[in-house]
């Protein structure tokens, strides 16, 4: 087995050289397009050509994700914004240097583990507890210092009112709604039409529409104040007071202490060998990347045949029962030990320990389905209190043409956040990815561990998976992600092992059926819009897999570096079950 470690991350200074004047990006006419200087790939189109536009005026890789997350909390305001938070991994190609950045949302001060229990919903008769509408569901926001501190680490000195010029744009003369925002508010309209903002983008009685015209004023001029004054804008001073109006009105507990006090956490990221690459990926507070990393060593430690014979072939039963096994050790230990690692002393050296990974190897049948309980290993050490279907989340994926590298994964939680709005800024729920209580399911079905209680100022744990692979010499050759809950990690192992191993374009990897699992409920998930084979699925059956069929999983973007000798290709991919589409040139 690979001995896996943890990236040391480096304090950076970056040249600041001047912009020049921009050349139009290529936007690709499908989801998929290869591409020879660089590219973005985001899950709304507005979005990619927001950052291809500024890779085009002379920004690198930093400038070109803060463009595309300020475009992205525009255009895409069920998923992203201002009002929420995310992670940034990022390869420097000038000396190989990767960061992980963590903007994720905190719980406020007045925060306690008790906070959710026995509450009832906000809205009599909804199904929706308190820890996913209102003001108690929002965590204090990270996005505006996340987009801050990624432009001042790494950026090419481009001025924050250039990069937050497309999103400015799109504000102010309007966005059209996507096919999946619209999707989204046939299910979360009478609870937007509460707030007074989101109630003005409706133009009758039903739903938001595909194609309308979305203009957001009030996020227009959020957003010029950020450009003008950076994340102290949202901070402190008028914006940071409505925020903490808004909030409390709908129920909070916000102060302006929670907002002053935000900071960007820098964080060593998760690193290991498999199949001939190194995987970097997200660290604590998010499971993903220790689930990627274990599924990975465990698959590698499984004699059973699974792998594919030639390049290019399509996963098979064997290949998808493996991997579906190797799931379900690491999504018992999320629920078990993982919270805030600044709050939980988290085990972690002993869950990734290679015989770990060969003691579930050796729990694997190859014609039968095992129990989830056969690969839980509880730890002599447990997790202890120390110092130390549609979704509100999207990723985004950005190669510029020195070779930087980004992977950015924002969320505002479920679709449209908490439902309410603060300087026309979508308010997250993140506070619904805390453990309401112990042994009690959030809205994506993960059981809730005590590590993961709230308490003030933790980060609850996330699924988020931003991940850049490396091939033997060194070179970036994937950088991938996903939004959609716990399916996150599963999505984008599926789209890399693709890459990886299966040898398949970025767009083949990307439209290709997927799979998921999480150990509980104990039920093996496809795809009605991208079914497998039936002859697959029946051989799945027959190992005893309980099988369901929902719409679609998670929706993943990816950029598959080609490297050649005249130079790299990319091919980028949008996940056409979300109507992204890429851009560059």
């Amino acid at each position: 087995m690979r001995r896996w470690f943890l990236v040391p991350l480096l304090l950076l200074t970056t040249a600041r050289a001047q912009p020049v004047a921009p050349a139009a990006p290529r936007a690709a006419e499908s989801f998929a397009h290869v591409y020879e200087r660089f590219a973005v790939a985001a899950d709304h189109p507005a979005a990619s050509e927001a950052g291809a536009e500024i890779l085009a005026a002379g920004g690198n890789a930093a400038d070109a994700a803060a463009a595309t997350l300020l475009a992205l909390g525009v255009a895409s305001p069920a998923s992203s914004g201002l009002g929420g938070g995310g992670f940034l991994l990022y390869y420097r190609a000038s000396d190989r240097s990767v960061t992980f950045l963590d903007f994720r949302e905190a719980a406020p001060a007045a925060a306690t583990p008790e906070m959710f229990v026995d509450r009832p919903p906000p809205f009599p008769g909804r199904a929706n507890a308190a820890s996913q509408v209102g003001g108690l569901a929002s965590g204090v926001p990270g996005e505006p210092a996340g987009i801050e501190a990624m432009v001042e680490r790494f950026g090419s000195g481009m001025p924050l009112g250039r990069i937050a010029a497309p999103a400015i744009r799109l504000a102010e003369e309007g966005s059209p709604v996507s096919a999946a925002v619209a999707r989204m508010s046939t299910y979360f309209g009478d609870q937007m039409r509460r707030d007074p903002v989101m109630r003005t983008w409706f133009e009758g009685e039903g739903p938001l529409r595909e194609g309308q015209l979305l203009r957001q004023p009030a996020l227009a001029r959020t957003l010029r104040a950020f450009a003008a004054r950076g994340a102290r804008a949202i901070y402190t001073g008028p914006i940071a007071r409505e925020i903490v109006r808004a909030n409390r009105a709908a129920g909070g507990i916000f102060t302006l202490e929670d907002l002053a006090s935000y900071r960007v956490v820098e964080r060593p990221a998760l690193s290991a060998e498999h199949f001939g690459h190194r995987w970097l990926t997200a660290p604590p507070p998010s499971a993903g990347g220790y689930t990627l990393l274990q599924s990975l060593a465990v698959l590698e430690a499984i004699p059973a045949p699974w792998r594919p014979v030639t390049r290019g072939e399509a996963p098979s039963a064997a290949f998808l029962h493996a991997l579906t096994e190797s799931w379900k050790g690491p999504y018992l230990d999320r629920e078990r030990y993982f919270g805030d690692p600044s709050h939980v002393a988290l085990p972690l050296d002993a869950m990734l320990d290679p015989t770990r990974a060969r003691a579930r190897a050796a729990s694997f049948h190859p014609a039968l389905a095992m129990p989830p309980e056969d690969f839980d290993l509880p730890l002599a050490a447990p997790a202890n209190p120390g110092p130390g279907e549609e979704n509100g989340t999207s990723h985004f994926c950005v190669v510029d043409a020195e070779g930087n590298v980004a992977a950015v994964t924002t969320t505002v939680n479920l679709p449209f956040g908490a439902r309410y709005t603060a300087a026309g800024m979508v308010m997250n729920d993140e506070m619904d990815d805390f453990a309401r209580e112990v042994g009690v399911a959030n809205a994506f079905g993960l059981i809730g561990g005590a590590p993961n209680l709230p308490g003030p100022g933790k980060r609850p744990v996330s699924t988020m998976t931003p991940t850049i692979v490396l091939d033997g010499e060194g070179r970036p050759v994937l950088v991938v992600g996903a939004a959609g809950g716990s399916r996150i990690v599963t999505a984008t192992q599926q789209v890399a092992m693709n890459v990886i191993l299966f040898g398949m374009s970025g767009g083949d990897a990307m439209a290709a059926p997927r799979i998921h699992h999480q150990a509980r409920p104990n039920e093996l998930r496809s795809e009605r819009d991208a079914p497998l084979a039936p002859e697959i699925l029946e051989a799945l059956r027959q190992r005893g897999h309980a099988l369901e069929t929902v719409d679609h999983l998670a929706t993943a973007q990816a950029i598959a570096i080609v490297h050649g000798p005249e130079g790299a290709r990319l091919q980028a991919a949008c996940d056409p079950r979300k109507g992204g589409r890429p851009a560059g040139r």
